[in-house]
């Protein structure tokens, strides 16, 4: 079905081409296209705006910088505007089709956004869908952060509708959904674990990364496979004019990126590493037993292209990363992501545009433990997901009110779940799961359509099918009381690949944009997404060592619908942006464990899952100034996420553990001079639901925790709360080599946000238990970098 649908809407699709460009002909319509870049780098410049006047006729640039626009034979001046950017003008006469690139030049030290005709960009109005948020490089790197060290995810977190479970856990929650239900993907290559050090850092170089877009809401067709977001990172292609290198030496690691021209204006290439010191730093102060420890991460982010011609170009890039800890000989502990991506951009006209990505991505761990005495035990554990993919997908600028967009996806998935060896004076046990294997393909069709000047819609469906492959062993279990775990019926040895079990799932792709007074805009969306992988966790936070798993004869793929609404608006005289959507989420399917349920290296692990449904629903407001001296935002959210699994909770709704009732974020950044820019970042929210005991049993004497309500997260921890501060000094900018001194403060305030909490025995007495506040940050923490570029 997929496969028909993609050779229909391709055939489709060239076939109005065709047919349109004879029509344009006939009609002395012509054609303009390009590409807009940095004047300085050569780098394409994502979602810049070109304006065709006395029309007014506006078109955006797409992923790769790419633009389309068609009008009658006659003058016009074109004027090509982005954020932080001078102004260009052109005065052109058309008289034919027209290729014309534009680079732009930066607008300067003092970042003030042009204005055009009186009226300046609305970001969030270029775009039809709603739940999107956009971070430059630039406006990373302004943002305070942990130990002064720009950071993609933590930006996020400053965004409404994005937390986390609590400080130095790994991933985010988005909109009441757990980590796994975001789809993060650099240059198309899925990554799956987005942490450095246990959540404190992500794995992304902001010295590599050129544009992060998150859609929470009414994704676009393209994208499929999770249901809560989508955040799409493309890295920087690299300078095509000249050679530069630039880094930074911060209190926790140090880092180095280079980039240049392989051959001028056609390729060039950037390089980017980092690595952490920590265990370095510490070495003096350990015991001298426990000075070969190690703490520490690395990465390596590169990326190449070329322009083979007018209409080829192709790109190639690749990230390597690990995160390795050790206490001495016993313990080794490491964990990390690897992906490559190679792409294809080829025009088959000025109005038809092909992005090919072949991609890889892998994510593994290892875990071992060593005796120190002469009994030689020891415990090795290792576990790894791979992901082949392929995704063309094909653009056509239609006219000036029609942009199309088609393509498929295909995916296959290699899942080992692990292989545990234990072992004892030369004898050796082996625990060895076997490997999973699934297949996704999806075919999607989308169109962007500029209905007339106050209204715009986007539609679109995609159609997905996956597969649980065999070359494994099924399970079939018997049913039972709910929360109990399943007993097995039988095994079945499936020798071949053929499809275990599949399903098809239709999934359709709404926004509406509609202008009702000048600069103010109401937007509605709908999106159902399906999701087919599932990270089994049942700790509060996702840890490096959780499992990817796929749907299974035993675990249906999970299903979410969602509405929104909302609307922006820029108010005639105010530099400012203000914003309100709402959410609705209706969740199936979603996965849930049975009490103490068993999931490392069980290769029964699915008789201990089970399934319930899902609803989140909430309100986020923002206001957001992004010119002038003073630039920032403030946003807040309100939201409820809950869950009712049958047998969990007494069969009831109970909270999410992602559940944040309440959340503001406030991010201020001022630029005094030209020598000094300081910014804060305030964030509050309330704290996560929890399960705590409420009475206890005593067992020969011993008291033991008890819960007998059988509630889940019926609890919460306190509030969360911290400031963050930073001052930027720009250090001694010469002729060949530029500097700048970061200083910050993480949590001025030095409170104890609790991660946990947890009760163990009086000291005193121990028939009594007390609870004890787990704070991962319990002061404030200073940091200084030095930054360089030559």
């Amino acid at each position: 079905m997929i496969r028909q649908l993609m050779r229909f809407s391709i055939v489709l699709t060239l076939l109005m081409v065709f047919a349109l460009d004879a029509v344009l002909a006939q009609s002395g319509k012509y054609t303009i296209s390009g590409y807009v870049k940095d004047e300085g780098s050569g780098e394409v410049l994502i979602n810049a705006t070109v304006t065709m006047q006395p029309t007014g006729v506006a078109v955006m640039t797409n992923s790769y910088g790419y633009y389309s626009v068609t009008l009658p034979a006659g003058k016009y001046t074109m004027l090509i505007t982005y954020s932080g950017y001078k102004t260009t003008q052109k005065e052109i006469e058309l008289k034919g089709n027209t290729t014309i690139d534009v680079s732009l030049p930066t607008s300067g030290k003092d970042m003030q956004e042009v204005v055009i005709t009186g009226e300046r960009k609305l970001r969030r109005t270029n775009t039809v869908g709603m739940g999107i948020q956009q971070l430059s490089a630039a406006q990373i790197k302004k943002i305070p952060s942990f130990m002064g060290e720009p950071d993609v995810v933590k930006a996020l977190l400053t965004l409404p509708g994005v937390t986390t479970v609590g400080e130095g856990s790994s991933g985010f929650n988005v909109r009441g959904g757990n980590v796994d239900e975001n789809l993060i993907i650099m240059d198309e290559a899925p990554v799956y674990n987005s942490s450095h050090l246990l959540g404190f850092f992500s794995v992304f170089n902001p010295d590599a990364v050129k544009n992060v877009t998150m859609y929470k809401s009414a994704f676009p067709a393209e994208f499929g496979g999770r249901t809560s977001s989508v955040l799409d990172i493309r890295m920087k292609e690299g300078n095509n004019q000249q050679y530069h290198v630039n880094g930074g030496i911060g209190n926790v690691f140090s880092r180095l990126a280079v980039e240049g021209p392989i051959q001028k204006d056609k390729s060039s290439f950037v390089v980017a590493a980092r690595r952490s010191y920590i265990d370095v730093l510490a070495k003096p102060f350990l015991k001298k037993s426990d000075r070969n420890s190690t703490m520490y991460f690395y990465d390596l982010t590169a990326k190449l292209n070329y322009e083979l011609d007018a209409k080829n170009t192709i790109y190639l890039s690749g990230y390597f990363g690990q995160d390795v800890f050790g206490f001495g000989d016993q313990v080794k502990f490491k964990w990390g992501n690897t992906t490559g991506t190679f792409r294809w951009n080829h025009l088959f006209n000025r109005k038809l545009f092909l992005n090919t990505s072949v991609y890889y991505s892998k994510y593994n761990y290892s875990l071992s433990f060593k005796s120190n005495d002469d009994v030689q035990q020891g415990y090795d554990w290792t576990s790894d997901i791979q992901t082949y993919g392929v995704k063309p997908s094909l653009t056509w600028y239609a006219s000036n009110k029609h942009t199309i967009k088609t393509g498929v996806n295909a995916i296959y998935y290699n899942f080992y779940p692990g292989k545990g060896v234990a072992s004892s004076q030369g004898a050796k046990n082996e625990i060895i799961l076997d490997r999973r294997y699934g297949a996704e393909t999806a075919a999607f069709l989308e169109d962007t359509w500029k209905l007339n000047p106050k209204w715009q819609i986007q539609a679109g469906v995609r159609l997905t099918r996956y597969a649980y492959l065999g070359n494994t062993t099924v399970y079939h279990y018997r049913d039972t009381t709910a929360n109990i775990r399943k007993p097995l019926d039988y095994a079945e040895n499936v020798t071949s690949k053929k499809p275990v079990n599949d399903w098809v799932f239709f999934e359709p792709r709404l926004s509406l944009r509609y202008e009702f007074k000048k600069n103010t805009f109401f937007k509605v969306g709908y999106s159902r997404t399906t999701q087919y992988l599932h990270l089994l966790s049942n700790t509060a936070s996702p840890t490096p060592v959780d499992l990817y798993f796929p749907s299974t004869n035993n675990i249906k793929p999970s299903l979410t619908d969602q509405y929104s609404v909302g609307f922006v608006t820029q108010p005639v005289g105010w530099p400012v942006e203000i914003s309100v959507e709402t959410f609705y989420k209706k969740m199936d399917d979603l996965l849930d464990y049975i009490d103490n349920a068993d999931l490392n290296l069980n290769q029964f692990v699915e008789a201990d899952l089970l399934t319930g449904k899902g609803k989140a629903y909430g309100v986020e407001l923002e206001v957001k100034k992004d010119i002038g001296k003073w630039q920032g935002w403030v946003n807040y959210t309100y939201s409820r996420s809950r869950r009712k699994t049958p047998g969990i909770s007494n069969n009831e709704w109970y909270l999410s553990r992602f559940d944040r009732t309440h959340v503001l974020n406030s991010c201020v950044m001022y630029n005094r001079n030209e020598k000094w820019q300081f910014s804060a970042n305030f964030t509050f929210g309330s704290g996560t639901p929890s399960t705590f005991p409420d009475s206890r049993l005593d067992i020969q004497g011993m008291p033991v925790p008890y819960n007998s309500t059988n509630k889940r997260n019926d609890f919460r921890l306190p509030a969360y709360h911290r400031l963050d501060v930073s001052a930027t000094m720009q250090g001694r900018q010469g002729k060949k080599m530029k500097q700048e001194w970061v200083f910050g403060i993480y949590n001025l305030y030095a409170h104890q946000n609790a991660y946990s909490i947890y009760f163990q025995q009086n000291k005193d007495e121990p028939q009594k238990k007390e609870a004890i506040r787990l704070s991962i940050i319990g002061s404030l923490i200073p940091s200084v970098t030095w930054n360089f570029k030559f």
